[in-house]
């Protein structure tokens, strides 16, 4: 007669392992909730384990205090916005496609509009990242200033692309740019946090490309 099978959790990691994991994103997601809503300031691990659902002893089995889950909380609101605007917004179509001045505009009008969007959507993410994160201690300001940098470099090297083309003046710093970008960003975002609506929006980008395309682009090119 033989053995009878024994069952087994099969590959992958163990059950108590996997649970742990769970639990702990369960906090994260409830804490970017919570966070949002009454503020990082106002907010508590009460707060945060009561919008799990367990007791507040739970919490710290995960996470030694409040502050130690705020990293995974930007990191969670910072996945859910640079999802929103992945894709073609900073990146070309293809490597091989030619860059023009007025294909950069578009990327940067893609961008904002769908910046707004998250603004419009999601009010809460953007004030805190834009008004209530900034300056809770110094070393998360240093991660929020390293994303703009490395947003920055992104546009960099698209911008980098269209000077070898010929399409954008080589005389122009292209990681300035770069930033100068990121800045004209925030204007719109914050007027569609006072409720401004896409009218007021669309004002804006044909202004900002008005004055940039024309400073942007190498008269050289369409001479």
């Amino acid at each position: 007669m033989t053995e009878p099978a024994k069952r087994g959790r099969g590959p992958g990691r163990p059950r108590d392992e996997q649970n742990s994991e769970r639990r702990r994103r369960e906090f994260i997601a409830a804490a970017y909730r919570v966070f949002t809503t009454k503020g990082y300031a106002a907010a508590s691990a009460a707060d945060i384990a009561a919008e799990v659902g367990v007791g507040y002893g739970t919490f710290y089995r995960y996470f030694d205090s409040k502050r130690a889950i705020l990293d995974d909380v930007v990191d969670y609101g910072l996945d859910r916005l640079l999802t929103e605007i992945a894709g073609d917004v900073f990146e070309p179509a293809t490597l091989d496609s030619e860059i023009t001045v007025d294909e950069l505009i578009r990327t940067w009008s893609g961008a904002v509009e769908r910046m707004c969007h998250i603004a419009e959507s999601d009010p809460a993410l953007m004030r805190a990242l834009l008004f209530e994160l900034p300056g809770i201690d110094d070393e998360l300001n240093s991660r929020i200033l390293g994303l703009g940098g490395i947003l920055a470099a992104t546009v960099d090297r698209f911008l980098a692309r269209a000077v070898d083309s010929g399409a954008l003046r080589d005389d122009v710093h292209t990681d300035d740019v770069g930033w100068m970008l990121l800045a004209l960003t925030i204007p719109p975002v914050m007027r569609a946090l006072q409720g401004r609506g896409a009218a007021d929006r669309r004002r804006y980008i044909d202004t900002a490309m008005a004055v940039l395309t024309p400073g942007l682009r190498n008269a050289a090119a369409n001479s």
